[in-house]
């Protein structure tokens, strides 16, 4: 894995306008919750943590994002068809998590008033 003292300012740039964009859906997501806003905040606090230290140490020490981040780690040598499954198959899970929750508490809500 690279350090972020060997990424060019560059790639960090590029790293940093990726992780706003993710913070920015994410946010949407957390609005709109059939979009995987957690899986884009993740994805920012990942690609923060490679240009900032202080992001990853903290990010290092969170056990939900600590998850992720291995799965991330796991794929980084597969092809990118590969991770681009892995990434496709955990915004699944995160979307079904998410009408789960949406479902739920709709029903919730139903059977009160009956």
């Amino acid at each position: 894995m690279q350090s972020n003292k060997s990424l060019s300012v560059h790639h960090k740039l590029v790293y940093l306008v990726i992780a706003v964009v993710c913070i920015m859906i994410g946010i949407v997501g957390l609005i709109i919750p059939v979009i995987p806003g957690i899986l884009f905040l993740v994805a920012a606090i990942f690609l923060m943590g490679k240009v900032s230290t202080r992001v990853k140490r903290w990010s290092d020490q969170q056990p939900m994002i600590q998850k992720i981040q291995n799965r991330l780690h796991r794929v980084q040598g597969a092809s990118v068809l590969n991770q681009m499954k892995v990434v496709a198959l955990m915004s699944l899970e995160s979307l079904v998590s998410g009408l789960e929750a949406v479902f739920s508490r709709v029903k919730s809500l139903t059977s009160r008033r009956t």
